[in-house]
C-alpha cells in the first residue's frame, strides 16, 4: 500500500510540474501593430512590431533581431523565436525588430517630372509638373488572408504653398487640412488598386506617404430578399413579355400573309382594268369612226333624195304626155293617185308597174337615208358615251393603281414590321434567358460584394509567427520617408578660447603662444 500511495504521489507532482510548462509554452493573447518604415519608391526599408499583452506570464513568438520592453524594466528572455517576460504590469507592450521585410502587399510608388520618370532624391527642390502614381497588388510570399481581408487607407500630403492644380484621377478625396492638400485613397480587401495625383509644384518637398491597413469585419446584416424578390417580378415579366412577342409576331406573319394576297389581288384588279381599258379604247375609236362615216352618209340624204324626187318627177311627166298623146281623156297622173287611175285601165297595167318602181325607189330611197339619219344620230351618241367611258375607265385605272400602290407600299411596311418584331422577339428571347436565375445571380453578387467590403469573420491570424495563436488584432501602420531639400551643414564659428588670469599677464607680455 505505501509504494501505490508513494507511485500516486509521484504521478501527481509530475503532472503538477508538468501543466506551468505546457501553459508557459502555449502563446499569449495579444494584439499586434506593425509599423513599416518604406522608401519613396514603396519598397520596405524597416518593419517592427508592437506587440500588446495583458499583464502576468507572457509567451510570445517570432523572428526577431531585436526586441525591447516598452513598459516596465522587467527582462525580455529571447530563445530562437520564442519570448517570454513575467510582469506585473496591468498593459504590456514590447517592441520588435522583424527579420523579414515582406508584407501582404506589393506597393509601387513613381513618381514623373514634366512626363519623365524621376527618383525621389533627385524630385527634391524641383520645380514643374508633378505626377505621383501609387499600385498596390498581392504578395504572394506572404498568406492570402491579410490581402483578402483587409482594407488600405493611404493619405498623401502636399504642400499648399508648394503645390497648385491638385488633381486626383477620381479614386481619392481632397481635403484640406492646416494650409496642406490630403488625398485619401481607400484600397478595398482582396482587390488590386492603381490611382494617381498630379500637381504643378515648385521648391518640390513632401511630408512621408502614410498607408495603414486594418481588418474588415462589418457586421452587416442586409436582406436582399425584397430585392432579389423583385428581380424574380422582373423574370417572371420577362417571360410574360417574350410570349406575348411571340403571339403578336405570329399574328403579325398572319397579317402580313393576309396583306399579300391582298396586294396581289389588287394588282390583277388594277392589270385588268388597264386591259379593260386599253380594249374598249379601241372599241372606242371605231365607235368614232363609225360615227365619222355615218355623219359623212348621212350629209348626202338631201342629195339622194332630191334626185331621187326629180327622177320621180321626170318618170310621172313622161307618162302623162304619152298618156296626153293617145287622147285618152285621164287627168294628169301624181303620185297620189297615179294607182287608182291606171288600175282600172288594162292596157295602162304596164304603165302603172313603171310608175310603181319608180315610187318604191323613191320611197326606199327615202326610207334608206331617213335611217342613215337615225344610225347617224345614234353613232354620234354611242361615240359621246363610249368616249366618257373610255376617260372613266382612265380615272378608274389610276384610282386602282393608286390603290394598289399604296397597298404595296403598305404591304412593305407589314413585312419590315413583321421583320424588326422578329429581331425583337429575338431580344426578348435573350432577355428571357439572361434574366432567367438573376434573383439567385443577384444573391450571391450581393454576398461577394458584401463579402469585399465587410471582410471575412474567420479567426485573426499573426503576421509575426504563426505559432501566435491567440490574435485579437492586427493593423498596419505604414509610412515613407518624406522627400526634403538636403539643407547644407550650418558653419559653426570656434568659440573664442578663453585664457585663464596667468595666460592673459603672459599674452601681456607676449610670452603666450595660442
Amino acid at each position: 500500500m505505501k509504494k501505490i500511495i508513494s507511485l500516486v504521489l509521484t504521478i501527481v507532482l509530475m503532472f503538477l510540474y508538468a501543466v506551468p510548462a505546457a501553459a508557459a509554452e502555449t502563446p499569449s493573447r495579444k494584439e499586434e501593430v506593425i509599423y513599416g518604415i518604406l522608401n519613396p519608391d514603396g519598397s520596405v526599408k524597416n518593419l517592427y512590431v508592437v506587440n500588446v499583452f495583458e499583464g502576468g506570464d507572457i509567451t510570445d513568438y517570432g523572428d526577431y533581431t531585436d526586441v525591447r520592453n516598452m513598459t516596465t524594466t522587467e527582462q525580455l528572455v529571447k530563445q530562437d523565436d520564442k519570448i517570454t517576460v513575467v510582469t506585473k504590469a496591468e498593459k504590456f507592450y514590447y517592441q520588435g525588430y522583424l527579420d523579414k521585410k515582406d508584407l501582404p502587399w506589393n506597393i509601387d510608388i513613381k513618381y514623373y517630372l514634366n512626363d519623365m520618370q524621376i527618383t525621389a532624391d533627385k524630385l527634391a527642390g524641383k520645380s514643374g509638373k508633378l505626377k505621383i502614381t501609387l499600385s498596390i497588388t498581392r504578395n504572394t510570399a506572404v498568406q492570402q488572408s491579410f490581402y483578402e481581408n483587409y482594407a488600405l487607407q493611404a493619405a498623401i500630403t502636399l504642400s499648399s504653398k508648394l503645390c497648385s492644380n491638385i488633381v486626383t484621377d477620381g479614386k481619392g478625396a481632397i481635403a484640406e487640412a492646416g494650409g496642406k492638400k490630403q488625398i485619401s485613397l481607400t484600397v478595398l480587401p482582396g482587390n488590386p488598386f492603381e490611382a494617381s495625383v498630379t500637381a504643378d509644384v515648385h521648391d518640390f518637398e513632401m511630408d512621408a506617404i502614410t498607408i495603414n491597413a486594418i481588418r474588415m469585419n462589418l457586421d452587416l446584416d442586409v436582406d436582399s430578399s425584397a430585392f432579389s424578390g423583385q428581380i424574380s417580378e422582373l423574370t417572371k415579366a420577362a417571360g410574360e413579355l417574350d410570349t406575348g412577342a411571340g403571339e403578336l409576331l405570329e399574328g403579325l406573319k398572319q397579317l402580313a400573309d393576309g396583306m399579300n394576297e391582298y396586294t396581289e389581288g389588287l394588282r390583277a384588279y388594277r392589270n385588268g382594268i388597264r386591259q379593260f381599258a386599253d380594249g374598249f379604247g379601241d372599241l372606242s375609236d371605231g365607235i368614232g369612226a363609225i360615227d365619222l362615216g355615218l355623219k359623212e352618209l348621212a350629209s348626202q340624204n338631201d342629195t339622194l333624195n332630191g334626185g331621187a324626187m326629180a327622177l320621180q318627177q321626170a318618170a310621172f311627166d313622161a307618162v302623162n304626155a304619152q298618156l296626153a298623146g293617145m287622147g285618152l281623156g285621164l287627168p294628169s297622173l301624181t303620185p297620189d293617185n297615179y294607182s287608182q287611175l291606171l288600175s282600172s285601165i288594162p292596157n295602162l297595167v304596164p304603165v302603172k308597174l313603171q310608175l310603181d318602181g319608180v315610187m318604191q325607189f323613191t320611197q326606199g330611197l327615202k326610207a334608206y337615208t331617213d335611217a342613215v339619219a337615225q344610225l347617224s344620230k345614234g353613232a354620234s351618241g354611242a361615240a359621246g358615251g363610249a368616249s366618257a367611258i373610255k376617260s372613266s375607265l382612265s380615272e378608274l385605272y389610276a384610282s386602282a393603281d393608286t390603290l394598289y400602290g399604296a397597298a404595296s407600299d403598305l404591304n412593305t411596311a407589314v413585312k419590315s414590321l413583321r421583320d424588326g418584331l422578329a429581331s425583337y422577339k429575338e431580344g426578348t428571347q435573350q432577355f428571357k434567358d439572361s434574366t432567367s436565375g438573376m434573383d439567385t445571380d443577384i444573391d450571391e453578387q450581393i454576398d461577394k460584394l458584401l463579402s469585399e467590403i465587410t471582410g471575412s469573420d474567420g479567426e485573426v491570424v499573426s503576421f509575426v509567427s504563426d505559432k501566435n495563436t491567440n490574435i485579437t488584432s492586427v493593423q498596419f501602420v505604414l509610412k515613407t520617408t518624406p522627400i526634403s531639400i538636403l539643407k547644407a551643414p550650418a558653419v559653426v564659428e570656434p568659440e573664442p578660447v578663453r585664457l585663464n588670469f596667468w595666460q592673459r599677464i603672459l599674452k601681456l607680455f607676449g610670452l603666450y603662444k595660442d
